[in-house]
């Protein structure tokens, strides 16, 4: 468990890092995280010890989303939605964080920026932020992931 507490605090505080670096949003706050596995291993171990700290609230044909009872403690906050995503050989990083922010005006700012790609899922689109100097990506939705979920925080 303490491992999978910690990967978390490590993709959080390597993501902000990264929003930092590249946005003005040095106060946004973290409002969701997700683990990319990097083994099957892996990816048994830490869906064993979430699913001590909270119950699945999306699931997806690559991992499941929890909500945690307690937050977990974060440089960018509370922190009570996780992924543990199954691995896949198309994302080698260790995980990506979605901020909250204003989103229109951040698209607007941010969307021509090279290290932004816009991404349009079928209820709603966000932008990612990727270096490759960074093993974590950090991302913008236009709905928090809460409120897609349909969850009160």
């Amino acid at each position: 468990m303490n491992n999978l507490i910690r990967t978390v605090q490590y993709i959080v505080s390597c993501s902000v890092d990264l929003k930092n670096k590249y946005t003005g949003e040095s106060s946004a706050p973290v409002e969701f995280a997700c683990i990319f596995c990097q083994n099957e291993k892996e990816y048994k171990e830490f869906t064993k010890s979430i699913k001590e700290l909270g119950k699945i609230v999306e699931r997806t044909q690559g991992g499941f989303t929890y909500l945690l009872d307690k937050p977990v403690t974060t440089i960018a906050g509370s922190l009570r939605l996780v992924k543990i995503r199954k691995p896949d050989s198309n994302r080698p990083e260790r995980g990506d964080t979605d901020f909250n922010t204003n989103y229109e005006n951040f698209k607007k700012r941010y969307l021509k920026n090279s290290k932004f790609e816009l991404v349009k899922r079928r209820t709603f689109e966000y932008l990612r932020l990727h270096d490759q100097n960074f093993d974590v990506m950090a991302c913008f939705s236009n709905i928090p992931k809460s409120k897609d979920l349909g969850i009160k925080l």
